[in-house]
């Protein structure tokens, strides 16, 4: 399974980043510790130009076919739509979440 993540904002404004999503032996799909975002460079959905950015600001996790969303303690706080991230939020294909001052958006769910 795929997961693509477009950057709406910034100098990376319309970057489509694909992530690809584990399958088990038994069938079940996984990302144990999701996909990292943040200035860093190992992260899984790098935005090194935005400060606002912390180097791990959250992460996106696969739970039960759904994809959400958690903020690491970020200093700026991570946003779906006009709300902030305070506990694991789903995310939707289609919604748009802003870490620091990039907005992203979930494109697809891809068997």
């Amino acid at each position: 399974m795929r997961i693509r993540v477009m950057v709406m904002s910034g100098p990376d404004d319309g970057r489509e980043i694909s992530l690809q999503v584990n399958q088990r032996f038994d069938g079940q799909l996984e990302s144990p510790d999701g996909f990292s975002i943040g200035r860093r460079e190992t992260c899984d959905i790098c935005i090194p130009y935005d400060t606002s950015v912390s180097r791990l600001h959250a992460h996106l996790q696969l739970r039960d076919g759904e994809l959400w969303l958690v903020d690491e303690d970020s200093r700026n706080g991570t946003f779906v739509g006009r709300t902030q991230v305070k506990e694991a939020m789903p995310l939707a294909v289609g919604e748009l979440f802003r870490v620091g001052n990039t907005w992203l958006r979930v494109q697809t769910l891809q068997e």
